[in-house]
């Protein structure tokens, strides 16, 4: 069936992808079913309890910026990309806790705290407040631990007033890109990424492009934190990344990972199902593209530098596994819930972009036809596949 004989379609000729309109339908899928991103969060999950002790190191270690209870004003914590569901909760919780003991252990008090979650305005803020309105009380019954606000908008702009955050965090929210570079969306451009919708394994002009986007927007990112932390503050960072040997063209560790990657072979081939069978034509496929890139530790650390204003404290790469072992057995004997579970952590990550470049009924085609092609390729259960993760931590000088 044509896409445009389904009265459910609502494919859109013009790419939201480009210029200003990515910002209104970019966000991690919204509510707590199967698909959603609070049900699959496991892999930042994992990649927040990596990087944790570095985490409460680096608060053990930051100014102290009130002595007495009568000279304190609140500190703020500002969780940037926060997305919904327990890891943002979870992050900030853990953040407002260490400043707080450590307050009361070297200064006898405990200064109240201000915590700001901050997303794209597409972002499903409902569910988020929902889960903020459980905040633990304190054992005196009094009050919450920190007094929470949303705040829309994208973190490659201003989102605070000038010397208001005393730390900022974003935890896997930096390697998604404000937009795809026009030339991957044109056709009369050497960077049109024709027959693919990712950068993993494209030509060179495809890979510049999103090299050249994802540097403009980190020192975009970085020169608003640096306006909006005040001095001793503390911005931490947690990416998709890549080692500093590895190039660009290469965004995933191992032969393994790129297989089993939901953004690689097995969504290409479901994009061609579509095709194939009369459901789009080649030009709908080639006007998405994923706005994702992984940076190396290499161009992170030069954009920090190069922006000024920060002192780098800590910046390591690791590598952290998909899902867990059990997982891994269960979906041995069971390879259909493999697919079903590959297709839902797509759908978390993706749903709301396809969706708005495909419409509701082409989108669920889609997903259908990758989870059937997970479930059917028996040799993705005997893979591995890892995630690259670039943690940084830098104090505001």
């Amino acid at each position: 069936m044509n896409s445009s004989q389904d009265p459910n379609s609502c494919f859109k000729k013009s790419n939201v992808a480009r210029g200003g309109g990515l910002h209104r339908v970019l966000c991690m899928q919204g509510g707590d079913d199967d698909s959603s991103y609070a049900k699959n969060s496991e892999a930042p999950a994992s990649a927040i309890s990596l990087c944790r002790p570095l985490l409460l190191t680096t608060i053990e270690s930051m100014k102290i910026f009130f002595r007495n209870e009568e000279e304190a004003e609140s500190l703020r914590v500002a969780d940037l990309g926060c997305a919904t569901g327990y890891n943002t909760l979870a992050t900030v919780d853990m953040v407002v806790e260490a400043l707080r003991q450590r307050y009361i252990n070297q200064c006898g008090f405990e200064p109240e705290f201000e915590a700001f979650f901050s997303d794209l305005p597409s972002n499903d803020f409902n569910s988020l407040f929902r889960s903020l309105s459980n905040i633990g009380i304190l054992s005196d019954n009094k009050r919450k631990q920190y007094y929470a606000a949303g705040v829309p908008g994208s973190f490659y702009g201003r989102l605070f007033p000038r010397r208001k955050l005393h730390v900022a965090v974003s935890l896997s929210a930096l390697h998604w890109l404000s937009q795809i570079p026009d030339g991957v969306l044109d056709k009369r451009s050497a960077a049109w990424n024709k027959g693919r919708v990712w950068i993993d394994g494209a030509k060179k002009e495809v890979v510049e492009a999103y090299a050249k986007q994802s540097e403009k927007d980190l020192e975009d990112f970085l020169k608003c934190r640096k306006e909006e932390i005040v001095q001793g503050g503390m911005l931490f960072l947690l990416m998709g990344g890549r080692p500093a040997s590895q190039q660009p063209d290469n965004q995933l560790s191992d032969p393994d990972s790129r297989a089993k990657h939901p953004f690689t072979t097995s969504l290409d081939q479901a994009w061609q199902d579509l095709i194939n069978e009369g459901m789009i034509d080649e030009e709908t496929r080639d006007g998405f593209n994923i706005p994702a890139y992984m940076r190396s530790t290499e161009e992170v650390e030069r954009a920090i530098r190069r922006c000024g204003g920060f002192e780098i404290e800590r910046m390591e790469y690791s590598r952290i596994v998909e899902h867990s072992q059990e997982k891994q057995k269960q979906w041995m004997i069971d390879p259909i819930s493999f697919g079903k579970a590959k297709a839902n952590l797509l759908r978390a990550t993706l749903g709301p972009i396809i969706e708005a470049h495909l419409g509701p009924y082409l989108s669920h085609q889609l997903f259908i036809r990758f989870q059937n092609r997970v479930s059917s390729d028996i040799s993705l259960l005997h893979k591995t596949c890892f995630y690259g993760v670039i943690v940084a931590c830098a104090i505001r000088k």
